[in-house]
C-alpha cells in the first residue's frame, strides 16, 4: 500500500474511496480465510479463469459418468443375482426330474410339481424386479412389467383370452387325433401296416422307418410323404423276434416302438409284445393289435409329453408383437393347417409385455462411460434362457397324472425326461451362464471406468484447488500485511485531520 504525501491542508483534498478500497481489501481476505476459495467469481482470477471453467468442465463432464456409472452399476448387481437365482431354480427343478421319481398322488401332481409351480411364480417375481420405477428385465420400456401374473399366464384372464393350459390342451388333440397320434393301423393277411395320413400337416407321430429282427417278419418303409411302413409276416416267427418301429415327435424327439413275438398260450402286453398264431395270418392279426396298443399308448405318454413342450414353447415365445402359434379350431383332433398367430392376439394372453425388438437385449439400456464408451447393460424377460425355463416350469405345474390311470407314470417319465433336458440348457441353446458373463462383463467395464475417472477427477481436483484455492498461512500473511497499513494509514490520516496553522506553528 502506498501513502500520499500531503500538504498544508491536504486532508480535505483525500480521496475518501481509498479507504474504502482498503477495507474492502481487508474484508474479501477475510472472506478467502473463510471459504479457502481465491475468488467468488471467474473474473476476478484474472488469467487463470480459462483454466478454472476448463476443469470445472471437465470435473462437470467426469460427474456425469460416475454417476450414471453409480446407478447402472446396482442396476446390474440386481440383474446378475436375479438370473443367478433363476439359475439355482432350473437346477433344482432338473435334479427333481431325475429317472423313476414318479410317485402316484391324490391330487396328480407330485412334490417335483408343486414346487415347480413355486420356482415358476419365483421366476415371474424375478423379472418383474423394478428399481426406482424402472423394470430391468423390460428392454426399452422399462416403464412396463415385463411379466404377467402366474394365474393369467395359466388360466387366462377370465374375459376371452386362453393361457398356457388351453394352447396345450389344444395341442395335444391335435397330435393325439383319434389316440393314435394320427396314424391309421391296417393291413389283411400276413400284412401289418402303419400309414400317416393323406393331408400332410405338423401333428402327431411321423414315421421314420422300421426293422424287422427276422426274415420271417419282412419289412418295408416308403419315406412319403405321407410315410407309410408294413410288416409282412412271411413265416412264422421265432420268440423273441422283434419288430421296431422308429418315429418322430413334434418336439424334435424321436421313440422307438419295439414289439416281441411270444409263445402262443404265453401272457404279455399288447403295448409291447405280440402272440404267435397258429399260422402267418393269426399272428399278423395279432401284431396289427399290438401295433395299435403300442401306439395308443406312446401317444398318451411320449406324444403326449412332446406335445406339451411344443405348445408351452409357442406359447413363451410369444410377444406383443409377435402373439404365439396356435392350432386353428375347433376342431382340433382333426386339425391339418399349421399353428398360427392370426388373431392370437385377441384371443390368447400374451405373458412378456416388454420390448420385444430385434437388437440385442444388452443394447435396449445404455450407459455412457466415457466419450467414446458407451457399455450395454438391457435385458429383457423374453430371452430365450428364461422362456426355456419358464416353459419347464410351467409344464410341470400345468400337467396332471392321476393315480388310476395306468398311463400316468409313463406320460410322468416322458414329461420329466424332456423337462430335464431342457433345463440342461444343451447345444445352441443360450445358457443363463451366458447371461450372467455378458452382464459380468458390464460390471466390469462400468468398474474400470469409475476407477479411471476417479483417478483423473482426483488430479484435476488438485490442479483446480491450485488455481482457485488459497491456504491458510498465504491469507494469514496477507491480513496481517494489509492490517498493519491499513493501521498506518488510520493513524497518519487522524494526524493530518488534526493539523492547523496554530498547531503547525
Amino acid at each position: 500500500m502506498t501513502i500520499t504525501s500531503y500538504g498544508t491542508g491536504a486532508y480535505r483534498a483525500a480521496k475518501p474511496n481509498e479507504f474504502v478500497s482498503t477495507r474492502a481489501q481487508f474484508d474479501d481476505l477475510q472472506r478467502q480465510l473463510d471459504t479457502k476459495q481465491r475468488s467468488t467469481s471467474y473474473g476476478d482470477l484474472g488469467i487463470d479463469r480459462r483454466v478454472s471453467l476448463d476443469i470445472n468442465g471437465k470435473i462437470s463432464q467426469i460427474d456425469s459418468w460416475l454417476s450414471g456409472i453409480d446407478l447402472s452399476s446396482v442396476n446390474l448387481k440386481l440383474q446378475i443375482a436375479s438370473v443367478e437365482n433363476f439359475t439355482k431354480l432350473a437346477n433344482e427343478t432338473r435334479n427333481d426330474t431325475r429317472s423313476n421319481s414318479y410317485v402316484p398322488s391324490s391330487s396328480g401332481r407330485s412334490s417335483p410339481q408343486v414346487l415347480a409351480e413355486e420356482k415358476f411364480k419365483q421366476t415371474l417375481d424375478l423379472l418383474n424386479i423394478e428399481v426406482n420405477g424402472r423394470y430391468l428385465f423390460s428392454g426399452k420400456t422399462s416403464d412396463t412389467q415385463p411379466a404377467l401374473g402366474y394365474n393369467e399366464i395359466i388360466n387366462g384372464d377370465g374375459a376371452g383370452k386362453a393361457g398356457l393350459r388351453q394352447l396345450i390342451d389344444e395341442r395335444r388333440q391335435a397330435d393325439l387325433g383319434s389316440g393314435q397320434g394320427r396314424l391309421t393301423v391296417g393291413g389283411a393277411g400276413t400284412t401289418a401296416t402303419i400309414a400317416e395320413e393323406a393331408t400332410l400337416h405338423p401333428y402327431g407321430f411321423k414315421i421314420a422307418g422300421i426293422t424287422g429282427s427276422s426274415a420271417a417278419l419282412a419289412t418295408a418303409f416308403n419315406p412319403g410323404p405321407p410315410a407309410d411302413v408294413s410288416v409282412n409276416v412271411a413265416t412264422q416267427p421265432a420268440a423273441g423276434d422283434t419288430v421296431r418301429i422308429l418315429l418322430n415327435l413334434p418336439d424334435g424327439t424321436q421313440e422307438e416302438v419295439e414289439l416281441t413275438a411270444r409263445a402262443a398260450g404265453t401272457t404279455g402286453a399288447d403295448t409291447d409284445s405280440f402272440e404267435i398264431g397258429i399260422d402267418a395270418n393269426a399272428t399278423a392279426a395279432n401284431l396289427r393289435t399290438a401295433i395299435g396298443a403300442a401306439l395308443g399308448k406312446e401317444a398318451k405318454t411320449t406324444l403326449s409329453a412332446a406335445s406339451s413342450q411344443v405348445a408351452a414353447q409357442d406359447f413363451f415365445a410369444g410377444s406383443p408383437n409377435n402373439p404365439p402359434n396356435r392350432v386353428p379350431g375347433p376342431p382340433f383332433d382333426t386339425a391339418t393347417l399349421p399353428p398360427t398367430n392370426a388373431g392370437a392376439a385377441a384371443t390368447t394372453v400374451i405373458w412378456y409385455r416388454g420390448d420385444d425388438g430385434a437388437d440385442p437385449a444388452r443394447n435396449t439400456a445404455t450407459v455412457q462411460v466415457d466419450q467414446g464408451q458407451t457399455v450395454g447393460t438391457g435385458a429383457r424377460a423374453n430371452e430365450e434362457s428364461f422362456r426355456v425355463g419358464l416353459a419347464q416350469f410351467a409344464i410341470m405345474a400345468v400337467e396332471n397324472f392321476p393315480a388310476g390311470d395306468a398311463n400316468s407314470q409313463a406320460r410322468y417319465e416322458a414329461m420329466a425326461a424332456r423337462v430335464g433336458e431342457k433345463l440342461g440348457f444343451g447345444g445352441a441353446t443360450q445358457k443363463p451362464a451366458e447371461i450372467i458373463t455378458e452382464l459380468g462383463s458390464a460390471q466390469s467395464a462400468l468398474s474400470n471406468a469409475k476407477e479411471r475417472h476417479q483417478s483423473t477427477k482426483d488430479y484435476l481436483t488438485t490442479t483446480l484447488a491450485g488455481v482457485e484455492n488459497v491456504t491458510t498461512e498465504e491469507v494469514a500473511t496477507q491480513i496481517l500485511a494489509l492490517q498493519t497499513q491499513l493501521q498506518a494509514s488510520y493513524q497518519v490520516t487522524s494526524m493530518l485531520s488534526k493539523l492547523s496553522l496554530t498547531n503547525y506553528l
